[in-house]
């Protein structure tokens, strides 16, 4: 057997231990609250990401005010941005399924 019980013989790895519902329902709650802090880790990365880019690429000088042509830059690299992190997380997904 190999270090904490993992690996060790093709036979053991493919048996899989019986849960009690109890066990079963904490197993579930925990794979759902992982799923929640990756959706939310997605989410900050994609606003941090967005920031930074379209910040860097609209805001030469800031100031006090906020012209219209740097709203129209903002809100075209924005729309930029968002169909470009589909595209690329649409094809992550689609090479995780494959896996």
């Amino acid at each position: 057997m190999s270090f904490l019980g993992l690996g060790g013989k093709k036979e053991q790895a493919q048996q899989q231990p019986q849960l009690s519902p109890d066990q079963a329902q904490i197993v579930s709650q925990i794979k759902s609250d992982i799923s929640q802090e990756i959706a939310t880790n997605y989410a900050t990365a994609l606003v941090n990401s967005l920031s930074d880019n379209c910040f860097e690429r609209c805001i030469s000088l800031p100031t006090a005010s906020f012209s219209k042509d740097n709203e129209k830059c903002v809100t075209d690299c924005t729309g930029k941005f968002m169909r470009s992190w589909n595209i690329i997380s649409q094809a992550y997904v689609s090479r995780i399924n494959q896996k």
